[in-house]
This record gives structure tokens, C-alpha cells and sequence, in this order.
């Protein structure tokens, strides 16, 4: 059986034809026109030259053309990469070499960026732009996308690599990852049924499209019929007219956008009834703004996922029946749910020997889904791929139901007095207490412990709480060598990577300035 993209976006032409493919900054295109576009793109790309094998770059806020740049490289045997827009000029160019496209997209809101990245790298490019008014110096995407032509080339499929997307970067320089035709097949074929994704239904895109979190939508989307209704950037009142306007049947977002939505002075105007399907992701999901959520949306099934881009992305699925508030099911938000069916997980040590039931080590995972690689990184290929499995560098355990718990990322791990302590688990002790509206635990240098606990607390709106009451309520609930050993309390918000993670090795830097070499 050959799997190919190219494919199946000719079928939802085929077969959905007129149905609405993707709807951005007000325009909405059906497939039959995202189909013939791409087809456009494609045939475009071969008379600059392009041949299969060649990448074919995107630089650029979440669009409409994005979306189809998505697909038209591999209609012309090209692998398509997305760039991250938030890079400086200097990581944009690190990422060009590393890539070496043949071609940059980009639109023009990043033409600078995009034009001091190319003079850094100083090889020559085809720089296509999107927008009205391209610079004479660029080639018009509406052109070749409106220009009628047939790609010669039979197009990319299987194993080959579909598109590459770079890793956040957190704890060191971005790896482009190349994800196959079949990598991005097997998880939209099995991701939206977990999910609870309808055919026929509308889905709001809201993250950026250059992570794989919102990607993978855009190819179940052509899978299932799905009207992906796009969003630039985050914005409430926005979201919530989209909602209304196109029907919006699933919605993905971390917790801390819910709760603008529901804490927003005009919630109550717009009907969101069409809304069915949440999930939550990035962190775990509070009690109270869980019965907030459960109060507004009544109709819709909640769940939360576990992925990263190495998996295509899915890992673990916490379902609806375990977003309850009482019976036998409660008590499991801190999961992350059972492995999705075409995945094994399982949990090593050190040796990459199994652990039982309960013990903590390495979550490793092999199927369909996990990566052909990272782009030219063969060593760190050999280390993440080894024995068959990927190594996904996050520490859990499984209990007794069979249900996944992250205890944080080994690299974050922190040993303190020789114990291995891991942030996420005092972390979920902490945000149980009612004062705390955010946390982030980190390891500080101590003379005594060799490192300290350290948590980092945002107060809720109107609460207040002091270090001794917070050390108190851990100490009820964690072993003694668990417990902070310092507490900052904070008033801005935490330092956020694209994925509206925290990256914690900014926050590590900021509070040891702030501490002045006084730790625990």
C-alpha cells in the first residue's frame, strides 16, 4: 500500500469538493481550491527548478498559505520545512544551513527577518513571498498559486520525509525533524478518533503551525473532512465570534487560554454550543477550572494528550470518561492517559532494561509513528533510536490502571542530597493549593544538597500565602528531601517557549540573579 499525501488531498478534492478546506483572515478556500493551488505551487517550484529531494521552506505566521505549503512541496517530490517566526535573524539562518532549501515562502510580515537570515547564510535561494505587494526582488506565491500547471513529478510518498519541523530549543540549538508520509498517516488515522474529532466538522486552529501540536490537525483534516479555521495569533474575543461564526466543533488549547475564555467579560454573548470536543494540553488541567469548564461546556468531551514531534505526535491519550469530577474514574487529571493502541511504551532505567509497575525511568516508544530522524544529527540518532525504541528523555511511570504519569524531563531531574527529585511531582502538589494559580519547580546550587529545590509561584488573583504555608502543604503530601527549600514568588508571568511551555533554564537563570548566589 502506498501512502502519499498528494494523494489524498486530490481525493478530499474529489470526493468533499466544494465542502470549506481552510478558512484564514477571511477567506475561505474548498478543497477543490486548496487541490488545484497546490497543484500550482507545485508546478511552480519544477520551472525554478526543484527537483524531488529538495526542501522548500516557510517562514511565516499561521495562514491560508501555510496551510497549502503544508502539501504542494511533496506534490513536486520536495520535503517542506517550517521555521520557526519567533527566531532571531542569526537561529533563522542556523536553521537555513541546516536545512539548505532550495526555496524560502514567507509573508510579509517576516520579509526582514527573512532577508537578513538569506544574507547570513549568503547562498543563493528562490525567495517566494506572500502577500499583495511582493518586493520586486521576490517571487509572488499568488502567482505561482494561481498560475495553472501540472507538477511532472509523481510526487513524494511512504518513507519518504514529508515535512521537517524543528524542535523548541529549550535546552539547546533546534533539530530539524524529519517526519515520513507514513509517520503523519498512522497518527491522523488514529489521533482523531482518541480525540473525539468529527468528520464533516470544524476545527480551530489556534497555535502555530510551526509546531507539530496544530500541524497534525491540518493532515487529519484532509482525512476526515475537517474545516480548519485558522487563527494568526491568539485572541479572545476573536476566538470566540470564529466559534460562533463557523461552527467550531473542537477546540485545543493549554489551560491558561480556557481560562481567559471563561474569566472574559463578554463570554456570555456568543453561543458556543457547536463546541464538542476540547482538549487541554501543555500542563495539567486544575480541579476548579475543570468544573468551570464542565459548568460551560456542557455537551463536550474534555481530554489532554502527551506528544512531541519526534512521535508524529501522539504518545498518550487521558480521555473524556477520565475528565470527571466523582466515581471511580476522578482523581487521574496528573495523568496523561493510556498509550494511543498503534504505540508500545514501556519503562527503562538507566540500562534500558524494563522497569515494573510504579518505578520510575525513561518512557521509550516504537510504531509507526516515531521520526526517521533528526536532519544530520547521526550520532544523536544512534542515542535517541537505540534497541529499536525511542528514547523520548521524559521520566514516568505507569500505575496500576495502566495509566501514564510524566515525573518531568531527565534533563530537568534534580538530585538533591543524592535523591532523584522530579519537578512535575511537587509541582502537582503545589498548584492544588488554592492560592497558587501557576508553578514551576527548579534545582538551585546548594553548598549543603548539591542542588535545592526551588519553586517559583504565581498567586491567584486576590490570594495570598506565605513560603512556610506552601513548604506546610507540600510537606502533607511529599517526602521530607521533596519539599522547596526556597520559594520566589513572582508577579510577571513565566518565560514561555513558543510551545507555551516554561523553559525552565531561562527561569533558572532569572531567579539565581535574582537570588544573588544565595541558595539552599
Amino acid at each position: 500500500m502506498t501512502v502519499r499525501f498528494g494523494d489524498l488531498l486530490e481525493k478530499a478534492s474529489r470526493v468533499y469538493g466544494d465542502d470549506p478546506a481552510v478558512t484564514a483572515e477571511g477567506r475561505t478556500k474548498s478543497w477543490r481550491e486548496v487541490h488545484a493551488r497546490c497543484r500550482n505551487v507545485a508546478a511552480g517550484l519544477e520551472r525554478l527548478g526543484l527537483k524531488p529531494g529538495d526542501r522548500v521552506a516557510y517562514l511565516g505566521f499561521n495562514s491560508d498559505a501555510l496551510f497549502e505549503c503544508y502539501f504542494a512541496p511533496s506534490l513536486a517530490g520536495c520535503e517542506a520545512v517550517v521555521m520557526n517566526y519567533r527566531w532571531s535573524a542569526r537561529e533563522c539562518a542556523a536553521a537555513l544551513r541546516e536545512c539548505t532549501p532550495k526555496a524560502l515562502i514567507f509573508d510579509a510580515a517576516h520579509a526582514d527577518l527573512a532577508g537578513q537570515a538569506v544574507a547570513e547564510v549568503a547562498r543563493p535561494l528562490h525567495m517566494i513571498e506572500v502577500g499583495p505587494l511582493p518586493r520586486t526582488s521576490s517571487i509572488a506565491y499568488e502567482e505561482l498559486a494561481t498560475r495553472k500547471g501540472t507538477p511532472t513529478a509523481r510526487g513524494s510518498c511512504d518513507d519518504d520525509t514529508l515535512i521537517i519541523y524543528f524542535t523548541g530549543g529549550t535546552t539547546g540549538r533546534s533539530k530539524g525533524v524529519m517526519l515520513s508520509h507514513w509517520n503523519l498517516f498512522a497518527n491522523a488515522m488514529g489521533a482523531p478518533h482518541i480525540m473525539g474529532n468529527e468528520r464533516n466538522s470544524a476545527q480551530m486552529v489556534v497555535g502555530p503551525m510551526f509546531h507539530l501540536a496544530p500541524g497534525s490537525r491540518i493532515f487529519s483534516a484532509v482525512l476526515l473532512n475537517i474545516h480548519s479555521v485558522i487563527m494568526q495569533r491568539f485572541d479572545v474575543t476573536e476566538m470566540m465570534a470564529l466559534i460562533e461564526r463557523h461552527r467550531i466543533h473542537s477546540l485545543t488549547l493549554v489551560p491558561t487560554m480556557m481560562h481567559m475564555i471563561l474569566a472574559h467579560p463578554e463570554f456570555a454573548r456568543y453561543d458556543l454550543s457547536s463546541v464538542g470536543q476540547i482538549t487541554l494540553g501543555g500542563s495539567p488541567t486544575p480541579r476548579d477550572l475543570l468544573e468551570k469548564v464542565i459548568s460551560a461546556f456542557p455537551t463536550a468531551k474534555l481530554n489532554n494528550g502527551y506528544g512531541m514531534t519526534e512521535m508524529s505526535p501522539m504518545l498518550a491519550a487521558l480521555t473524556a470518561d477520565y475528565h470527571v469530577l466523582e466515581g471511580p474514574k476522578a482523581g487521574k487529571l496528573n495523568s496523561v492517559g493510556r498509550p494511543v493502541p498503534y504505540l508500545d511504551i514501556r519503562i527503562f532505567d538507566a540500562d534500558d532494561r524494563e522497569l515494573p509497575q510504579g518505578e520510575i525511568g525513561e518512557i521509550v516508544a516504537r510504531g509507526p509513528t516515531v521520526m526517521k530522524g533528526y536532519l544530520n544529527r547521526p550520532d544523536e540518532n544512534a542515542v535517541a533510536l537505540r534497541g529499536g525504541w525511542f528514547h523520548t528523555g521524559d521520566m514516568g511511570y505507569f500505575d496500576r490502571d495502566g495509566l501514564l504519569y510524566i515525573s518531568g524531563r531527565s534533563k530537568d531531574m534534580i538530585i538533591s542530597g543524592g535523591e532523584n527529585v522530579y519537578p512535575t511531582e511537587i509541582e502537582d502538589v503545589i498548584s492544588t493549593h488554592p492560592a497558587v494559580s501557576q508553578v514551576a519547580v527548579i534545582g538551585v546550587p546548594s553548598e549543603k544538597w548539591g542542588e535545592a529545590v526551588h519553586a517559583v509561584v504565581i498567586l491567584a488573583q486576590g490570594c495570598e500565602v506565605s513560603a512556610d504555608d506552601l513548604v506546610a502543604h507540600c510537606r502533607a503530601h511529599l517526602a521530607g528531601y521533596k519539599c522547596p527549600r526556597g520559594i520566589t514568588f513572582r508577579r510577571e508571568p513565566m518565560p514561555l517557549s513558543p510551545a507555551n511551555k516554561v523553559l525552565k533554564t531561562e527561569l533558572r537563570k532569572q531567579v539565581l540573579e535574582q537570588l544573588g548566589g544565595q541558595t539552599g
